[in-house]
Parts: structure tokens; C-alpha cells; sequence
């Protein structure tokens, strides 16, 4: 599970919704189309307009027959312990030390998962840091790629 921006669509001219997920770097992870398009308006989506990065949806937020819904991220602590993806060590101490967290820390330590994980992947002796460990030691701040 990553951290993900969603951002969903809505339109006067079709029925149903358009939803784009974007990574941090705003590269899209996903689309998703609930309901359906005619062949007029997927001919204006996919002919340069498809929102491949998340610049990309300003198009849309600027056009009057779209209403553009989202973009916050989950920054909560059940998305952290989910996505950190060890549930070990006390959860309650975690999710304190989560709460004292600034959100660029949130959003970095969130970010740093994947690189921490790829890591460990590499290096296959080493075991992954309980969550507490995580978070008070900042393990997102190394640079595993260089490990």
C-alpha cells in the first residue's frame, strides 16, 4: 500500500465519475471510470488530455462542466500501519508517536516505506524494524538505496 492522492471527477455532460490516484511525484498509479463514455468524449479524454500526472487534473478543475473532488492524502495512523505492513510491538505507542508527528514527517516517513522495504529485499539477514522503531529512530531519513 503506498500513499496515494485521489482525485474524482465529475461531469454535467456524462453520468458516473472518473477517479485518478497519484503517487507523491503526482505519477498516475490508477484510473478508474464508473460508468461510461461515448466515443465523442473518449476521443477528447484520450486525445491529450488523459491526466497522466497529477498537473494534469487542473485541466479538468478548469473546465465548468467538471467538478473535481479530493487530492488530500491519508495521513491517518491506520494508513501508516497498514502500509508499514508489520504489525508488531505495541500499536497504541506507535499510533502516539505518530500523533506528535508533523505532516511533512507523515508524509515522509509514509514515503519512505517502499525504499526501507526494497532494502530489506536486497539484504536479506536483516530484519524489518518494528513500527515503533520506525518512527522514533526515522528510518525514513537513511538512504537505502546506497545500502
Amino acid at each position: 500500500m503506498s500513499t496515494l492522492k485521489t482525485y474524482t471527477i465529475t461531469g454535467t455532460s456524462f453520468e458516473g465519475s472518473l477517479v485518478f490516484k497519484y503517487d507523491l511525484n503526482g505519477s498516475l498509479q490508477s484510473y478508474e471510470l464508473d460508468g461510461e463514455l461515448n466515443d465523442v468524449q473518449k476521443k477528447w479524454l484520450y486525445n491529450g488530455r488523459f491526466p497522466f500526472n497529477e498537473v494534469g487534473i487542473r485541466t479538468f478543475m478548469s473546465i465548468n462542466n467538471f467538478t473535481v473532488h479530493g487530492g488530500e492524502l491519508d495521513l491517518s495512523f491506520d494508513h501508516f500501519w497498514d502500509a508499514y505492513a508489520f504489525k508488531v510491538g505495541k500499536k497504541p505507542m506507535a499510533a502516539n508517536i505518530w500523533k506528535r508527528m508533523s505532516k511533512a514527517d507523515k508524509i515522509a516517513a509514509l514515503t519512505g516505506i517502499k525504499p526501507y522495504d526494497a532494502h530489506l529485499r536486497r539484504h536479506l539477514q536483516r530484519e524489518k524494524a518494528n513500527p515503533t522503531t520506525y518512527l522514533n529512530q526515522r528510518y525514513w531519513e537513511n538512504e537505502w538505496n546506497k545500502y
